[in-house]
């Protein structure tokens, strides 16, 4: 677990730059010996004082971000399980205390964005799912080629 600011400006023309911000401060912490450390302070609370104070301390962590967004790297090939082939795996978790959880999931070039919203805050997740998508496109689109911005 990585917990990184997100941090939003009015009047940036080039959504571009948060990419690049949070890719440079995500490349910082892979460096750093937070997830390491957090992941041997989580073990050893674990072992220490059991599973209700671990979940207790990681539910503790979570109630004080703003969201949280996950994203797997599935397989790069057709997969087969029980003679089946799978067209899409998707991860999911439920019960943050977020208004919005989002996951993506990239299988055989295909990514598959998921939004969990709250209702009470979000009443249309279906326009928000829509802003993250357009977002994501003049993102990709920016990216492949810098010319278009």
């Amino acid at each position: 677990m990585l917990l990184l600011p997100v941090y939003y400006h009015k009047g940036v023309s080039d959504p571009i730059q948060f990419v690049k911000r949070a890719k440079a401060m995500i490349d910082k912490k892979k460096l750093s010996l937070e997830a390491p450390f957090s992941y041997k302070v989580g073990d050893i609370i674990m072992s220490l004082f059991g599973t209700k104070i671990a979940c207790l301390l990681n539910y503790r962590i979570v109630c004080n971000t703003s969201f949280t967004i996950s994203n797997i790297i599935g397989p790069q090939e057709e997969i087969v399980l029980a003679g089946n082939p799978v067209k899409h795996i998707r991860a999911t978790s439920s019960s943050l205390p977020h208004a919005i959880t989002m996951h993506m999931v990239s299988c055989e070039g295909i990514t598959d964005l998921q939004i969990l919203a709250a209702k009470e805050i979000i009443p249309d997740p279906k326009v928000l799912a829509k802003c993250f998508e357009d977002a994501l496109n003049e993102m990709k689109k920016i990216a492949e080629d810098p010319s278009k911005s």
